[in-house]
């Protein structure tokens, strides 16, 4: 007999990278954290999934939003705030056959 893969495996599993440009809603990155400078009240995030087409890519499931993640953060001179989402994904990113963590979201400022 021939031997099939689950529908989910031909997905990719990746960590996508995401912009809120002052407030805004997130959208996907044009262009990788290593080149891109967010400016002083932006938020940047990153989100483990599972996609089957470029076009289907999970957002950070926490909201961009600065205020909260980086409020009792002081401004400084010469210096940005940046706040950070890092989304590990749920169930349903997991390998075949593994067992994840449980949900995790981390947020914080930089």
């Amino acid at each position: 007999g021939v031997a099939t893969a689950p529908a989910h495996a031909a997905g990719y599993r990746y960590w996508s990278y995401w912009e809120s440009d002052g407030g805004k809603p997130w959208a996907y990155a044009t262009q990788g954290p290593a080149t891109a400078r967010p400016a002083d009240g932006d938020a940047v995030g990153f989100r483990f999934a599972v996609s089957q087409e470029a076009d289907d890519t999970a957002k950070p499931t926490a909201a961009p939003d600065f205020a909260r993640i980086c409020g009792d953060v002081a401004a400084k001179d010469g210096t940005k705030r940046v706040a950070v989402v890092v989304d590990f994904g749920g169930p349903a990113d997991a390998p075949p056959g593994e067992t994840p963590p449980p949900r995790r979201i981390t947020t914080g400022c930089a």
